[in-house]
């Protein structure tokens, strides 16, 4: 995938500066990220307004999508992304508060911002990936799509650890309003391109109707909310996780490596996929099965881990799996529609996912506070992985029985 990813981007100058603008901006964003959650560690806050922060990091973007969605009708997607980095960058006033007063709202505030912002930005990117690249282009749009979202882990999260503590939070979140800035500048740059070559379809009278779309469409939308299903409860109470022998300063630098593994899983997943292999790995119900059984069996042995090491390898192995899944997702659906309905498509899909991981990742939060983290994990990612095998195996036999019937009627 990593030669396929370079050669696209040295005959694609639009692709190549839109990948850098949110590269820079994952940099900012994850320096913000471990700013909010190291405060919020540091606060002592309970599991419950950690499970919270998490929600809010991602379920604003329901809203986000929406309004992402009917903009990208009509308008050029480019200009949306630009409004997206403009209102992160004025949302950075919630941070700095937050920092000053010491306020735990003021946190929630800008992880709503951040979220909501993304939301905006997938209907957005699944415009511009269908508009501009090939068919045979497309795995490498689907791991960019993914590498931009989760790069902020090396350079963002990472840098963001390797600095706390040496230089003051305000000084870090400086560092993420100068990102906004720059990427900006390489927005424009991508947008000047981009424009130069394609024109996109806009159209205000497509919409996506569920009744119509084929089964494997419907698929493709409900992989990202079953991902959620599993992945979210996990991921919502990944920093209660930390071994119960750590404790004081240990047990808060353990939380926030937990983080950054989780985030490199994350990276490295789409990396590990063969682009020539897409097609056949996209159709397979059971590597998803698979990969998120994996997932959820690495997570549940993090707590028992006699070695730190050992617990991180265990999270940054889980999200190998649960990006291998997220990244098939993806690719599945800037395949299977067109310019016209692509943008709903991703955008219905994002929200799903974002409805799930609010529901299970609040009551894993709240489980957690009466019978313990070790257990709201098993109950509620184990609860998802089964309701996902069930609806699996429930649909191949609909699929094979409606099969059955036509042969008959014939």
């Amino acid at each position: 995938m990593i030669k396929a990813l370079h050669q696209t981007l040295a005959r694609t100058p639009w692709l190549l500066f839109l990948g850098l603008s949110f590269v820079v901006s994952s940099v900012g964003n994850g320096i913000t990220y471990i700013v909010i959650f190291s405060e919020l560690i540091r606060l002592s806050v309970p599991a419950t307004s950690l499970a919270l922060a998490y929600v809010l990091s991602t379920v604003p973007g329901f809203i986000g999508s929406k309004i992402g969605e009917r903009y990208c009708r009509n308008n050029n997607p480019f200009q949306l992304l630009i409004w997206g980095e403009c209102l992160g960058m004025l949302g950075l006033a919630a941070p700095f508060g937050a920092v000053m007063a010491g306020s735990v709202p003021l946190f929630f505030v800008a992880q709503t911002v951040s979220a909501f912002t993304i939301g905006m930005s997938f209907p957005a990117m699944s415009k511009i990936f269908k508009a501009g690249l090939s068919e045979q282009e497309l795995p490498v749009a689907t791991s960019l799509e993914t590498l931009i979202f989760a790069c902020n882990v090396i350079l963002g999260v990472g840098l963001g650890l390797l600095l706390l503590g040496r230089i003051g939070v305000t000084s870090l979140l400086f560092i993420d309003l100068l990102s906004f800035a720059a990427a900006l500048l390489l927005l424009r740059s991508a947008k000047s391109h981009f424009s130069k070559t394609f024109t996109p379809v806009f159209s205000t009278t497509v919409s996506l109707r569920w009744k119509t779309l084929s089964g494997t469409q419907r698929r493709g939308i409900l992989l990202l909310p079953l991902l959620a299903f599993a992945g979210a409860p996990a991921m919502a109470l990944l920093p209660g996780l930390v071994p119960a022998t750590l404790s004081g300063e240990e047990a808060h630098s353990m939380a926030l490596a937990l983080l950054f593994a989780r985030s490199l899983g994350q990276l490295v997943g789409p990396l590990i996929l063969n682009p020539d292999k897409f097609e056949k790995r996209s159709n397979s119900n059971m590597l998803m099965i698979a990969c998120l059984c994996a997932f959820i069996a690495c997570y549940g042995l993090v707590p028992f881990s006699p070695s730190i090491f050992l617990a991180l390898a265990l999270v940054f192995t889980a999200h190998i799996f649960s990006n291998v899944v997220f990244a098939l997702a993806i690719y599945t659906i800037l395949k299977q529609f067109d310019e016209h309905l692509v943008c709903a498509a991703m955008a219905k899909s994002y929200r799903l996912q974002m409805v799930i991981t609010a529901l299970v990742s609040i009551g894993a939060g709240y489980s957690a506070q009466y019978f313990g983290v070790v257990t709201a994990l098993y109950l509620f990612s184990g609860t998802g992985s089964v309701l996902i095998l069930m609806l699996t195996l429930g649909g191949h036999w609909l699929k094979q029985r409606s099969v059955m019937l036509q042969a008959d009627q014939k």
